[in-house]
């Protein structure tokens, strides 16, 4: 891919989308970055802010019109923009499930479907969905986001097969974990009167200890994500950040009696 691409990344407030946003405008390419909103008293940014909502038509709508206005075209799509949240699924709200889908997966949908007339148009350009390793290793307390990200292992394997012969390239990233602020700014269920709870403080140990020092940094991992871009690849699936492939491959090979006894084991969750 040559120098000069126009991107348009969601989520690039912070975490992997600001880092990514950083990587790509560093290496001269041409970065519209959205967020739901941004501080008049953010640091100067190396790239272009954008305010969008993914979960809103009309802002998702609004913010691509702005980027096409400028530019007459968008390269590249990088559907990063996520949310979390911890808890049981007996104690987790529809209302809870409802709001992180509207964001992970309808967010997601939202940008396609707003970005990819043009991009068939032009005949040319990539579509990147930021996933999870999640989408492939259900977590325990963390349903709704593995759901979502279960969502888009589906959403973007079916989107790949269709768009062959548009001259339209389909990536879907893969982290492990990662050093950013997602799962701390989720919100936790942690009810006293939860006969879930003593798993739940356990698990919420083990989480807190891989989303740091051992966690990769968004740095890194934008790094490797700039670089897939950037490659000539049509592959699909692309694990990124440490263990992920590993991870993955396990999942791929053990039977399930055994990979999610080691799952239930890492996480603490065993009565």
């Amino acid at each position: 891919m040559k120098h000069g691409k126009v991107f348009l990344i969601t989520g690039a407030s912070r975490g992997i989308g600001r880092a990514l946003a950083d990587e790509v405008a560093s290496r001269g390419h041409i970065v519209y970055g959205s967020s739901r909103s941004w501080s008049e008293s953010e640091p100067a940014l190396t790239f272009h802010p954008v305010r969008m909502d993914v979960t809103d038509d009309a802002s998702v709508r609004a913010a691509v019109q702005e980027v096409l206005e400028a530019e007459q075209r968008i390269d590249v799509l990088v559907n990063n923009a996520g949310v979390s949240h911890c808890g049981p699924v007996e104690e987790t709200s529809l209302d809870a499930g409802r709001d992180l889908m509207e964001t992970n997966y309808f967010g997601v949908v939202r940008a396609i479907q707003a970005v990819l007339p043009h991009m068939r148009k032009q005949g040319f350009g990539t579509i990147v969905n930021v996933g999870s390793v999640g989408g492939k290793i259900a977590i325990p307390f963390q349903p709704h986001y593995c759901a979502s990200k279960f969502a888009i292992e589906g959403l973007t394997e079916t989107l790949w097969q269709e768009l062959q012969g548009f001259g339209i390239r389909v990536l879907l990233i893969e982290p492990a974990d990662v050093r950013t602020e997602i799962y701390g700014r989720s919100p936790h269920l942690l009810e006293k009167d939860s006969p879930y709870l003593d798993a739940l403080v356990r698990f919420h140990a083990v989480k807190k200890k891989d989303m740091g020092d051992s966690a990769d940094t968004p740095d890194r991992v934008s790094v490797r994500i700039a670089d897939i871009i950037e490659s000539d690849t049509n592959a699909l699936r692309h694990p990124v950040a440490r263990m992920a492939g590993l991870f993955l491959l396990a999942r791929k090979f053990l039977p399930d009696s055994i990979f999610l006894w080691v799952v239930r084991r890492s996480f603490r969750v065993d009565r």
